[in-house]
């Protein structure tokens, strides 16, 4: 029976009798000698035409969950005879689709002596409201699947344009299953970009919720977005279970929910179970292609997934500790699967970033580091948006191939149209070539893809810089700087802004407020020490170059760092010096020549000029 608010009552009156009859009075229905009901659910002391009390309605009960987890009744005959001899006499089929727990629970119900039965429904009910609540998967996966549990509710679908994964929640300290629950939730998040017309928030604007309580209808309203996903995960024995519900943002309904369940040893199956499922609910009708792509494994050995999950978490740290550690968890996931594309990918972004962040001119191996695991990658895996971004990556900072680079942002676009990183990435190189317009509509769509990603937000304020819009550029700096006033990339480029706007004192106050002795990065000094010779502070921007040049003798300055205070205190020539040596360490800010403003008083320079003829600039 179905209730007008859609909530589900089974009913059965068929056999009943008063639970307080008068004193004296004969209340039974069911006779001894007399045998009533629908066979199949009969107890055994029914079939015989014994007394009968509330212990032969769990056995009834019994019957039914095991016709629920088999498809099948435990106790079938030809005739009527055959079923009743079955239930005296025979033992149901095991159940091996079923957990342990939930068998035991069934063979209790089944108990030929009533008095090995639960004794009532009520403590039926609460042994299985027990195993709900440890989140008991509903069946067994046989090794690399995982299986949805029959609890999995959902309405009619509606159209779903956008969707925020939020990082799944788990209940314990433990950072293994920390970095697990990242991993999954990245996972899906990449595997529903690849989905078109469906906006999907990036990794770093939905890991801003991490932690936090956030209710579903305020992070689509903060997010804006149609749907938002929540789950949370934990392990149950060598499981690992999800229970996940996605919520329409505009009114707070489940459109669905369930439960996923994968082996711990395994989680690339969960991963793809859960990608699938999802992806089902916000597009019901997935193409074929779409659908080999959400359901595409990279790898299929765990024990290589695990470690580029590993290496995923401390990239996304973006320090030199995190650089250095992810590096080693790319190489083992490789060691572990030679033919694992998208750790090679992983790894072509470690070298990359670190040949182009400023901690010295990139040694030739790190570079040649960086384009031999990108060239894997691509080599393995072709027609995938990570690797083809990491290819673009190498080819834009270290190859200085723009047409190349270019070609492969373009395919990574194509492949995953709300990949953040491509789009965020692609700009940059747009920037580079002074093709603006061009720039603003990928930076755009990398920002409405990931909001709070403050990396984003403050490659919006550079491109805006590159274009020469200051004020616009010192407008979302602060914005990101709000987000997190310690974001040093936002506190430098607020002040390149200042500073090119006219606002010395401002750019300055920056700068020397952001700067840390122990910063292993020299550009920020170079470029304070830039603005001390725009300024006319001749012997700070002296003090600014002497220190560099130490620094540099000591291989923790780049070649480009010491040609910034000489341009700013109007010594171009010696700026210049430093520029061509750049040029031929290929140091990672030099590919900005072409726009960056601090060079526009050297614009025209002959020697300037040829230089960026041999970048191939526009």
């Amino acid at each position: 029976m179905i209730r007008p608010d859609g909530y589900v009552k089974v009913l059965d009156f068929g056999l009943a009798k008063p639970v307080h009859a008068p004193p004296g009075a004969d209340s039974a229905l069911t006779q001894p000698g007399i045998v009533m009901g629908t066979p199949q659910y009969m107890s055994p002391e029914q079939a015989r035409g014994q007394p009968v009390d509330a212990r032969s309605d769990v056995w009834s009960l019994g019957v039914v969950l095991h016709e629920m987890l088999t498809g099948r009744s435990p106790f079938a005959g030809e005739t009527l005879v055959d079923v009743l001899s079955s239930i005296v006499g025979r033992e149901p089929a095991p159940l091996p689709a079923a957990p342990a727990a939930v068998g035991d629970c069934v063979r209790r119900a089944l108990a030929k002596d009533p008095a090995l039965r639960y004794p009532t429904a009520r403590e039926m009910h609460d042994a299985l409201a027990a195993l709900k609540a440890y989140d008991a998967p509903a069946a067994t996966p046989a090794p690399g699947e995982a299986v949805r549990a029959v609890t999995t509710t959902r309405r009619a679908p509606r159209a779903i344009d956008s969707v925020a994964v939020m990082p799944l929640a788990h209940d314990t300290g433990d950072g293994a299953l920390e970095y697990l629950a990242d991993g999954i939730t990245e996972s899906v998040i990449n595997a529903l970009s690849q989905l078109p017309k469906i906006k999907v928030m990036a990794r770093s604007t939905v890991f801003r919720y991490k932690g936090r309580d956030a209710d579903p209808q305020v992070v689509g309203r903060e997010l804006g977005v149609r749907a938002v996903l929540t789950g949370r995960l934990r392990l149950v024995g060598d499981r690992i279970v999800i229970a996940a519900e996605l919520v329409d943002a505009a009114d707070g309904s489940q459109i669905w929910g369930g439960q996923l369940q994968g082996r711990a040893a395994d989680p690339l199956a969960l991963q793809e179970t859960a990608a699938g499922e999802i992806a089902a609910q916000l597009r019901p009708r997935l193409s074929a292609a779409e659908r080999k792509r959400l359901v595409k494994r990279h790898t299929a050995n765990p024990r290589a997934y695990e470690a580029h999950l590993k290496g995923r978490y401390q990239l996304a740290k973006r320090s030199l500790e995190g650089f250095t550690k992810a590096i080693a968890c790319f190489e083992q996931a490789i060691a572990e699967d030679r033919q694992f594309a998208l750790a090679h990918a992983g790894l072509a972004d470690c070298w990359t970033l670190l040949s182009a962040a400023a901690y010295g001119d990139p040694s030739a191996r790190t570079m040649a580091r960086a384009r031999e695991a990108a060239e894997q990658a691509l080599r393995l895996d072709a027609n995938d948006a990570e690797v083809q971004t990491a290819v673009a990556f190498v080819r834009f900072r270290i190859d200085w191939d723009w047409r190349g680079a270019e070609a492969a942002f373009l395919r990574a676009c194509e492949l995953a149209p709300g990949h953040a990183p491509a789009h965020h990435r692609f700009a940059l190189l747009l920037s580079a070539l002074g093709r603006h317009e061009e720039a603003i509509t990928h930076i755009r769509t990398a920002h409405e893809l990931d909001p709070l990603s403050l990396i984003i937000g403050t490659a919006v304020g550079r491109v805006l810089h590159f274009q020469r819009r200051y004020d616009d550029a010192i407008a979302q700096c602060r914005r990101t700087l709000d987000m997190d006033a310690g974001f040093l990339p936002a506190r430098f480029d607020l002040g390149m802004a200042f500073a090119q706007a006219g606002r010395f004192d401002d750019a300055i106050g920056q700068f020397e407020a952001a700067l840390r002795p122990d910063d292993p990065r020299s550009v920020m000094r170079a470029v304070l020490g830039h603005m001390y010779g725009r300024a006319g502070r001749a012997a700070d921007a002296e003090g600014v170059l002497h220190d560099l040049e130490r620094r540099y003798r000591r291989g923790d300055a780049a070649s480009y760092d010491l040609a910034l205070p000489l341009i700013g205190m109007g010594r171009a020539g010696e700026g210049l010096d430093w520029l061509e040596r750049a040029c031929v360490a290929r140091s990672g800010l030099l590919v900005y020549l072409a726009v960056e403003p601090m060079f526009d008083t050297l614009r025209g320079d002959p020697r300037f000029e040829a230089l960026r003829a041999r970048l191939v600039l526009p």
